[in-house]
């Protein structure tokens, strides 16, 4: 035996998109990518529907990669999203599953009166167009924003979203949901726990971060690529402050415009961790 021999490290991504909300890729499609970028476990977070997960399953079984059920529930906090991830939920559970029937709805008439104030700045675009950019139910700004640079009325994704769509534009429209305490509680309820999704993307403060521990988050996303160097590190220090997992991944949504799976370098002990926190919540609830 070689006394100097290591065990390889194994790395996670837990937050990945596919087709079912704003990725470009097929469940297989990606589960393949994770498996060339050697991940040993991952989670799907599509927004706010669970559709990946029926198929997911199998294919990352096949592949020999553990999966995570996963979600990302886009709340809102005074007019902004707070995206809240949930880990181990139970896909079946039906207060989840109604109330994400309620979020397609609200997603699909967030669409059209987009569409619809857009077509008022002399931009005609159907909602038929925009639902074929979108090859899951789940519908949302960035399949607009995709239909107007093909359609030619920008130059690019990020045009779209600071010209006509992004918070406050001409074309903007705001979004109804949960809070963040009831989005915290749904995910609970479903037996899950909840993470917060990259606190500083969304311009999370401590003194918020301070009142969704109240609400019962176990976790914030400490390795995610928009949080580098001294903001990740500052992160880092607000996760161990408070007690919280410092959770995360790639946020992969399409190759070439978004970091690939694995690029966090995450350490499954991490994913040890997750599980622990799942099972003591599980163990407090019963």
């Amino acid at each position: 035996m070689n006394r100097n021999a290591t065990a390889p490290k194994l790395y996670a991504d837990l937050h990945l998109h596919t087709h079912h909300s704003d990725g470009a890729l097929s469940v297989q499609e990606l589960i393949d990518l994770c498996s060339k970028k050697n991940l040993h476990c991952i989670s799907i977070t599509d927004h706010d529907t669970l559709d990946a997960y029926k198929t997911a399953k199998k294919i990352a079984d096949k592949a020999q990669i553990e999966i995570i059920p996963g979600i990302e529930i886009s709340s809102i906090w005074e007019g902004r999203d707070i995206h809240i991830l949930g880990y181990f939920i139970d896909p079946t559970n039906l207060a989840l599953n109604l109330e994400l029937e309620k979020f397609t709805k609200y997603r699909v008439d967030r669409v059209k009166a987009i569409l619809q104030k857009l077509k008022t700045l002399g931009i005609e675009l159907s909602y038929e167009k925009v639902l074929a950019k979108s090859q899951g139910k789940i519908v949302g700004r960035p399949h607009i924003a995709l239909l107007l640079v093909s359609e030619e009325y920008c130059s690019s994704f990020n045009e779209a979203f600071d010209k006509y769509i992004g918070d406050g534009k001409p074309a903007y429209v705001k979004k109804n949901g949960l809070n963040p305490e009831q989005t915290i509680r749904l995910i609970e309820n479903a037996g899950g726990i909840a993470v917060l999704a990259h606190p500083y993307k969304s311009g999370i403060t401590e003194t918020f971060i301070h009142q969704l521990v109240q609400w019962g988050i176990k976790g914030i996303e400490t390795y995610t690529p928009s949080q580098k160097k001294t903001v990740a590190r500052k992160y880092r220090q607000i996760a161990k402050h408070f007690k919280l997992i410092g959770s995360g991944g790639s946020d992969f949504h399409a190759q070439g415009l978004t970091h690939s799976p694995g690029y966090m370098k995450m350490p499954y002990s991490v994913v040890q961790r997750l599980k622990e926190c799942h099972e003591h919540s599980r163990i407090e609830r019963f």
